[in-house]
């Protein structure tokens, strides 16, 4: 007697085979393979939004959007020009191939390119922005970035920044799926930044952009910890402009605060990525030196204050010049655990300096001979 599976199975195969046909016959199989692509194309939409939500620094942000589109596309020009919270200079992130550049678009054009964004937040191409401006509103140095999609950063308050992306290296002009991508992720790119931007303003000085006085505090109070675990030393070096009163007194204080703006750049240069420098409060700056010994915290001491006193500021047709004194102390939790006394320490050095003529380094020692050396050079100063 036959199996009634087997007796079963041309039927079921002929049934199977024409329901196949009545679907493509009906355009039903091409949707439901276009439903299936655009289902993968959301959960990599949503893995990439899931990873760069995770996190907090804005070049982070901007490197990983870049390594999506490497996956993908090659622009021409791509650029994130980018208001920050407290205003001030715009942020400019250009790239040519998908490198960084050091060009920056015009802001006048920032500006323009903005206004069709604040009661619309689509994307629009090039082409349909300037049919609305005219062709006037773009001269040759903007469209020599040959932008074919604007696309508008939206955070809470609103519009605060723009992407232009240029056309395609290779491949012709961008896919309908390729420019969704684009779009959505832009909107996680948005809410990412804003988030990254605000707490970058929490953490940073508003005048020089360094890091302010209570980020510095935790920084150093981490590097304690990490000296604890792992038996690692690094070096706090504080900074102090010489005679800074008669300075603002002499010039001034908004040539005074373009000083302290181009010493932050000075101390910026002078050091590490992984370092951190701050304002420490006033004209009095802070550098955290992590991983070293002595003779390079010293020599990092030295290098800061030989970068100051060449510096040179032009202010209202002067040429503008100052100095600092710095004190110097290695950071160890086997001495202490806490971080205040290592200030204190570092304070003395500074002012040591200050007695014994400013623009110099002193680097603080542990031990009765090292504070007697600095109790001796403050004492020199006193009335």
């Amino acid at each position: 007697m036959a199996d009634r599976s087997d007796l079963g199975a041309p039927s079921d195969a002929a049934g199977a085979l024409d329901l196949f046909k009545a679907l493509e016959a009906s355009g039903a199989r091409s949707t439901l393979e276009t439903l299936r692509r655009e289902n993968r194309e959301l959960d990599i939409l949503m893995n990439d939004a899931s990873s760069l939500l995770t996190r907090s620094e804005v070049s982070d942000m901007l490197d990983f959007v870049i390594s999506r589109l490497l996956d993908r596309f090659v622009p021409a020009f791509l650029a994130f020009l980018i208001e920050p919270p407290r205003g001030g200079r715009l942020r400019q992130y250009c790239y040519r191939a998908l490198h960084p550049t050091e060009e920056e678009v015009p802001v006048r054009y920032y500006r323009i390119l903005k206004g069709y964004f604040l009661e619309d937040s689509a994307a629009k191409t090039f082409s349909e922005i300037q049919a609305l401006a005219g062709t006037d509103a773009f001269d040759r140095d903007f469209r020599s970035y040959e932008p074919d999609l604007i696309l508008p950063m939206r955070g809470i308050g609103g519009v605060y920044g723009i992407i232009l992306l240029g056309g395609k290296i290779a491949g012709g002009e961008y896919s309908a799926s390729e420019r969704m991508y684009v779009e959505r992720l832009s909107r996680f790119l948005s809410i990412g930044i804003q988030n990254g931007l605000h707490h970058e303003s929490s953490v940073t000085d508003a005048k020089t952009g360094l890091f302010n006085h209570g980020y510095f505090m935790r920084r150093v109070e981490d590097e304690l910890a990490r000296s604890a675990r792992h038996g690692s030393r690094g070096g706090l070096i504080l900074a102090d402009v010489d005679h800074f009163k008669r300075f603002n007194d002499n010039y001034g204080h908004l040539a005074g605060d373009e000083v302290l703006q181009v010493l932050a750049r000075v101390l910026r240069a002078a050091t590490r990525s992984e370092d951190t420098v701050a304002r420490f409060g006033g004209e009095e700056f802070s550098a955290l030196i992590v991983e070293c010994d002595e003779t390079h915290l010293v020599e990092v001491a030295e290098r800061i204050r030989a970068a100051v006193q060449g510096m040179r500021v032009r202010y209202k047709g002067e040429e503008l010049s100052i100095t600092i004194s710095l004190g110097a102390r290695m950071l160890d939790a086997r001495e202490r655990p806490d971080a205040g006394g290592f200030f204190e320490d570092a304070d003395k050095a500074l002012y040591a300096s200050k007695a014994a003529g400013r623009n110099r380094v002193t680097l603080f020692r542990a031990g009765l001979l090292g504070r007697a050396s600095i109790l001796r050079l403050l004492s020199v100063a006193a009335p």
